[in-house]
């Protein structure tokens, strides 16, 4: 992908900032940057703690959206799960009921395994037929993610996701569990996710690779990834990243591209954790799925952010680091 100058690339930015219906681990909000370029409007918005070299895959993958033609989509709706971040257990129950998805999400801090599993009881008893796919986000220590697996035995969970922070954690709790393991972040923060060598540690321990498009660099990236995964015989599990519904089409998109071949239902579900948005209706599952549909930007609807200045300044940054490098 070959972007003109920073001055074409980046000529047209909108700084915004979203609210979200509950805190996710510990933020009420999501900003960002979105880019208006020849193909429509992108969204640029890595988490805070992000560094600059996984900062700039963001912005990889929001100039491929803005200044170049995507793949067509294959599917026109996309199945998805729910996601619940709220730790109120009617919340997610009431998500379900909005929703119609029969998967459901849930992060998970790990901090108190005896209030986890009364939650999860909770929505298991009042739905018996949710799935569900359990994220700590590699908080647990390797002792207590073989606490937790054992219990969660009791439930139907298709997986559990990044429980270690450590690719040879997760090695010693495959030794010891039959839980099915979703690695995300082991794939992702990495200095190229496409890499072979990095994509064969992976698939070597997880059941599920979660690939989420924005983060790795956008869709030609992801479906580097992704041809590498089913080659290893491993499935491959479609996530957004908390995206306002300018960023949501990727991982549509992404899961529409991989057709027959998935036959898992996306992460991209997190409309519904979105309680403003900077379009005119916000993407959120109906009857399980959602549309895969890019939309443009409702100026009406736009906050600005109250961290303007950094944000472009971070931009730009993430622009010079990512041109030097050639990654575009």
């Amino acid at each position: 992908m070959e972007i003109f100058t920073k001055e074409i690339a980046l000529a047209n930015l909108r700084t915004f900032r979203v609210e979200l219906t509950d805190p996710m681990r510990g933020v009420s909000f999501r900003e960002g940057v979105l880019i208006k370029g020849e193909f429509g409007w992108s969204e640029f918005a890595p988490f805070a703690h992000h560094s600059i070299e996984h900062a700039t895959r963001w912005l990889q993958a929001a100039l491929e959206m803005a200044w170049t033609e995507l793949p067509k989509p294959q599917r026109m709706q996309v199945a998805v799960n729910a996601i619940s971040t709220s730790p109120d257990p009617l919340k997610a129950l009431a998500i379900l009921d909005e929703t119609g998805c029969k998967t459901l999400k849930i992060k998970l801090s790990g901090t108190n395994i005896e209030s986890d599993f009364e939650f999860l009881r909770v929505i298991d008893q009042a739905r018996k037929d949710i799935t569900f796919r359990i994220d700590f986000n590699g908080s647990l220590q390797l002792e207590t993610a073989l606490s937790y697996c054992s219990k969660l035995s009791e439930f139907d969970v298709e997986y559990v996701e990044q429980p270690c922070a450590s690719l040879d954690e997760i090695r010693d709790l495959k030794k010891q569990t039959e839980m099915k393991i979703a690695i995300d972040e082991n794939l992702r923060i990495n200095a190229d996710s496409t890499n072979p060598a990095h994509v064969k540690a992976i698939t070597a321990l997880a059941d599920y690779v979660v690939i989420k498009p924005i983060p790795v660099g956008g869709i030609k990236r992801f479906l580097s990834i992704a041809e590498q995964v089913f080659t290893e015989g491993k499935k491959v599990v479609v996530s957004g990243s908390m995206d306002t519904s300018i960023g949501l089409y990727e991982t549509a998109l992404a899961q529409s591209l991989l057709g027959e071949r998935s036959q898992l239902v996306a992460g991209a579900g997190t409309g519904s954790l979105l309680s403003t948005d900077v379009v005119a209706k916000t993407i959120k599952p109906h009857n399980g799925a959602i549309e895969v549909t890019r939309l443009n930007i409702d100026d009406s609807k736009i906050v600005d952010s109250p961290n303007k200045t950094e944000l472009i300044q971070k931009i730009n940054q993430a622009f010079d680091f990512g041109r030097q490098r050639s990654w575009f």
